[in-house]
């Protein structure tokens, strides 16, 4: 798909949800968008990884990541888990889409987790802001993408992010932990999108 193609499709999902569904920006940092607007974004973002389907093998593995004990981390978790049910039907570059809800103890279980499912892909929740560290350390090793609704943890390291940036939905993307998780994006998506470098 062309670079004003897909801009033109992020603008017309973003600006169509916000006004099918009233306040969904109005939601409180740190997750400006909710969970409706950001996946199918998030899953189109992932087709523009050339290698995703090495990653992925046979199916899109998506694992959610939650902290036990924190609400709005259990919130979010659920509203993406709901989603991604949504999408059960569909498909990411023909590979079709499983979901897992994860919830953090420690890395070694975030490890074990991602290996005995074939996850590939890691929704990291709100409420992680203290597990981040050990999560993209398992992501890096295992070569497994992160994506989040908040922004400040593509700052801080996560690949793949969805943020609002004068009422529409901004694509972020955190480079070099894209290329530590084995990721690599088409220009034309970078183009677009702002990058952390």
């Amino acid at each position: 798909m062309r670079e004003g193609t897909f801009r033109r499709r992020v603008t017309a999902l973003g600006l169509g949800l916000l006004l099918v569904c009233p306040g969904a920006a109005m939601a409180a940092e740190p997750m400006p968008l909710r969970a409706d607007l950001q996946v199918p974004l998030i899953l189109k973002i992932l087709t523009y990884d050339r290698h995703f389907e090495t990653k992925a093998g046979r199916e899109v593995g998506i694992g959610v990541v939650y902290t036990p004990g924190d609400p709005d981390s259990l919130t979010s978790a659920n509203q993406i888990f709901e989603t991604l049910f949504r999408f059960a039907d569909k498909t990411v570059k023909r590979l079709p889409i499983r979901r897992y809800l994860l919830e953090y103890s420690s890395p070694e279980k975030l490890e074990r987790s991602i290996n005995e499912r074939g996850i590939s892909v890691l929704y990291v929740t709100p409420g992680n802001a203290r597990n981040l560290e050990s999560i993209l350390k398992v992501s890096q090793a295992g070569q497994v993408t992160t994506t989040t609704g908040v922004p400040d943890y593509v700052r801080r390291g996560v690949a793949v992010g969805i943020g609002l940036s004068d009422d529409r939905p901004q694509v972020l993307i955190n480079l070099p932990s894209a290329r530590a998780e084995g990721s690599e994006f088409d220009a034309s998506l970078l183009r677009i999108a702002t990058v952390v470098r």
